[in-house]
């Protein structure tokens, strides 16, 4: 049975891994919640999306469709669930949150090279889903490179960034110019705890500072990048002092848990698990 996180992170503390307390005292003792404010009128929520409240708009990234055909391609064979867990998390998502567009900020699909069959399948069916209820804006990220062929068909364009609300959306694969604070994907960050049996537990997160937030991969296949490792993939992520980033961690079952800063996670590396 899996675990809870406040489980793991309290026999992590007894095995002599929370001298810092910083990790193990957030993930114990946080409160279930579906939403956290970020900034003003920008709120992390557990569903692995920002919600730019005024806008009515909710931002996700790396979906990664079409990963288990990928994989297929290489002789790799794994269960296809990636298409079906997505739109449940669309669905709930949407359930949840009232919002009138939903902003994919880059890798909606994962082949860079091609467009494979699934990709073609998958694509459309999400989008299709979103469409019912309501606007889809496609950022391109360094996976999309011909995505735009199959958007055609869906009468969908594909743009470099999104600007709405006094905010700047991009994939976060390259650098950026803008005055505005910066809500990007790319990264995939997560915490890695390791429990006292040696298991791994994953938990997709979200990093915050004043200028930027750096979302969860929605792909359930994203294992993630620990985020007290550096450097980091993106150019926008390595030119940001990212010590004092705020980590809120994503969970299912849990909701959203504020496991602290970057540099608290840091102290204690010991319990967490290189990537």
């Amino acid at each position: 049975m899996r675990r809870s996180l406040r489980t793991a992170a309290a026999s992590a503390d007894q095995d002599g891994y929370g001298a810092c307390g910083t990790l193990i005292s957030a993930a114990r003792l946080a409160t279930i919640v579906d939403r956290i404010e970020v900034a003003k009128g920008i709120e992390a929520t557990r569903d692995y999306a920002v919600f730019l409240r005024e806008e009515r708009a909710l931002v996700i990234s790396d979906l990664h469709l079409g990963f288990e055909g990928a994989l297929a391609e290489q002789g790799v064979s794994i269960p296809r669930f990636q298409r079906k867990v997505i739109l449940e998390r669309l669905g709930a998502m949407l359930d949840r949150v009232k919002a009138e567009k939903v902003i994919i900020a880059g890798d909606f699909k994962h082949e860079f090279s091609k467009n494979l069959v699934d990709e073609w399948v998958e694509v459309k069916q999400v989008l299709r889903f979103l469409k019912d209820r309501v606007t889809p804006v496609l950022v391109r990220g360094n996976h999309d490179n011909y995505l735009a062929t199959i958007l055609g068909d869906l009468r969908l364009s594909l743009t470099d960034r999104a600007d709405l609300g006094g905010v700047t959306i991009v994939h976060g694969h390259e650098d950026v110019s803008t005055l505005h604070p910066i809500v990007m994907g790319h990264e995939h960050p997560a915490v890695k705890l390791r429990d006292e049996l040696g298991a791994v537990v994953s938990v997709p997160a979200f990093l915050v500072t004043d200028r930027l937030v750096v979302l969860p991969a929605f792909s359930p296949l994203a294992l993630g990048v620990d985020v007290s490792s550096y450097p980091y993939l993106s150019p926008i992520l390595n030119r940001t002092p990212i010590d004092y980033a705020r980590v809120i961690g994503v969970d299912e079952k849990e909701g959203l848990l504020d496991f602290g800063r970057v540099a608290g996670l840091k102290e204690i590396r010991g319990a967490l698990l290189l990537k």
